[in-house]
């Protein structure tokens, strides 16, 4: 009898096993905001400057914009984050996202931060600076289509105006 028991636990345990392993924590996502940050700071990094606009390739890659002296640069970044595979300097940056970036307090790896706490689940797609009533905000993108607007100027989560 005791030789049945142990087959009958290891079989009654399986499906739980199986369900654990094959699920997916935002925290393993491609597009997960540690992932994220990774590609942030390694491209603010390698730039010597602040991202301003961040979009997540079809390949997984991450193209991140820095803005240094006036001046963008676009990177590409490793779908992990943590490598620079090209670079390109490109023209000047526009004066109203050069200004906000400037006079804002929050960084574009602390909006992130904010909007997955707010959001709760999905990847990252794109992260970008857009206005709000005219303030200007980061418009933080999830792959299901959702969006979390944060102040540039407090790191808050702005209510949508929808």
């Amino acid at each position: 009898m005791a030789s049945l028991r142990l087959p009958f636990a290891i079989l009654a345990a399986a499906p739980l096993a199986l369900g654990l392993t094959s699920c997916t924590s935002p925290a393993t996502s491609s597009g997960s905001s540690e992932t994220v940050v990774s590609a942030v700071v390694r491209a603010e990094s390698d730039a010597g400057g602040r991202a301003f606009d961040l979009d997540r390739e079809d390949d997984g890659t991450w193209e991140v914009q820095v803005v240094t002296n006036g001046r963008a640069a676009d990177l590409r970044i490793s779908a992990d984050g943590g490598e620079v595979l090209s670079r390109r300097d490109a023209d000047t940056v526009d004066t109203e996202d050069r200004d906000a970036l400037e006079n804002a307090g929050t960084t574009m790896a602390d909006a992130v931060r904010t909007a997955v706490a707010a959001h709760l689940g999905g990847g990252i797609d794109e992260v970008e600076i857009d206005r709000t009533s005219g303030e200007p905000v980061w418009k933080v993108s999830f792959d299901a289509g959702a969006e979390i607007t944060i102040s540039l100027v407090d790191g808050s989560v702005v209510p949508s105006t929808e």
